[in-house]
């Protein structure tokens, strides 16, 4: 996986190394130990961008990285394994959309799939000390990279959208990336051929994960459907967290957010802003999610008989049947509520927002369905 070093230009038969005076030879060796460890690029790590190879940074950037160390995984199965089949974070003008937010995902993932793995991380990085210092991030990157593993990264281009940091130049001070955003800050032009280069990330740092050694087989089977379970138990008690200086609603206090938001009469001059944190970052990144949970499951149903809850793959059918328009990623409001949100001006009416809001509480209690039937204990 690393580039071979170039080799030295024959040198004439009558040179001999043993003849060098030993204090050169130790000062070239000295001088290319010195080299190697300035720079070190991980190549070959194909570029990233929304939908591919997932809608989502997260699942994106580390199904990059399996890829990477010859042990890809579908996303169906990294959204079930991480627990992000599970989640739904929500708050207007907010992160919301960038689910490592929630840190028992990034926590439990690796171990789901057989590996050690470190996770550091610093919610909000702008309000006071840092938990840790530019040179333990370094330290922690280039031994990653010089172990021939990308590290997961928070951060290091906007906000913390998470990125895979695939190598180091200047001995750590400048980065190499692969990530759904620039450097800049713009979800534009993912260069295929180049990696982004930051002179400037340990102020965007919220943190990473490095992947350890492999320690044992992937979760499969029953071993699967009791981590999906644990993950069902941790974030149905779960319901805010914080992020760049935000509370986001997580589950079921998810939906009560939305539905009080569009009960409410601000923010709805701004419609804009009210569709995209309404739609692409709201009932439709959770209809993403399920959608992903019910491909896994059904093909553990297929491969384990009687394992999955029977109710389950009805109920996330009928979650996708309440969003229509999501397979042109959009959510036709017309035909799932009211014929007269076709225009979606209309959404500047309490009664028609009130419909809306019915329609994520219809959303809400088939999500507990989901949570009730994976909480429920297995029949012997």
């Amino acid at each position: 996986m690393y580039e071979p070093a170039k080799k030295l230009d024959q040198q004439p038969e009558s040179y001999s190394p043993k003849a060098k005076p030993e204090i050169l030879r130790m000062a070239e060796q000295e001088g290319t130990q010195s080299k190697a460890l300035s720079e070190n690029v991980l190549q070959g790590i194909p570029h990233m961008g929304y939908g591919d190879p997932s809608a989502v940074c997260y699942i994106g950037s580390i199904m990059r990285l399996m890829e990477y160390v010859g042990d890809p995984i579908e996303a169906d199965e990294l959204f079930a394994l991480s627990g992000a089949a599970l989640c739904f974070p929500w708050q207007y003008k907010s992160c919301c959309d960038e689910i490592s937010i929630i840190p028992e995902i990034p926590r439990r993932t690796f171990a789901a799939l057989g590996y050690e793995s470190e996770y550091y991380y610093e919610p909000a990085i702008s309000a006071g000390e840092r938990a840790y210092s530019k040179d333990f991030y370094m330290e922690k990157i280039k031994r990653s990279i010089d172990s021939g593993r990308p590290a997961l990264g928070f951060g290091f281009t906007q906000d913390n959208f998470s990125c895979l940091i695939t190598g180091y130049y200047n001995g750590g001070e400048g980065l190499y990336l692969r990530a759904y955003w620039s450097p800049e800050g713009t979800p534009e032009g993912y260069d295929t051929e180049q990696y982004y280069r930051t002179d400037d990330w340990y102020g965007k740092c919220h943190g990473i994960v490095i992947l350890g050694e492999k320690i044992g087989e992937r979760l499969a089977g029953a071993a699967a459907y009791e981590h999906i379970r644990e993950s069902a138990r941790i974030f149905s008690q779960m319901t805010e967290v914080s992020a760049l200086g935000k509370t986001v609603y997580t589950g079921f206090s998810a939906f009560d957010a939305i539905a009080a938001w569009l009960r409410g009469d601000s923010n709805w001059d701004n419609l804009h802003d009210a569709g995209v944190y309404l739609k692409p970052c709201g009932i439709l990144l959770l209809q993403y999610y399920r959608d992903h949970l019910r491909l896994y499951l059904g093909k553990l149903s297929e491969q384990c008989p009687g394992l999955v809850h029977p109710d389950l793959l009805p109920t996330t059918l009928r979650m996708g049947e309440m969003v229509s328009g999501r397979q042109r990623s959009d959510w036709w409001l017309h035909k799932s509520v009211d014929r007269r949100l076709k225009n979606f001006s209309n959404m500047r009416k309490p009664e028609l927002r009130e419909k809306v809001a019915l329609a994520v509480e219809q959303l809400k209690a088939l999500d507990e369905i989901i949570f009730n039937c994976l909480l429920a204990a297995p029949e012997s």
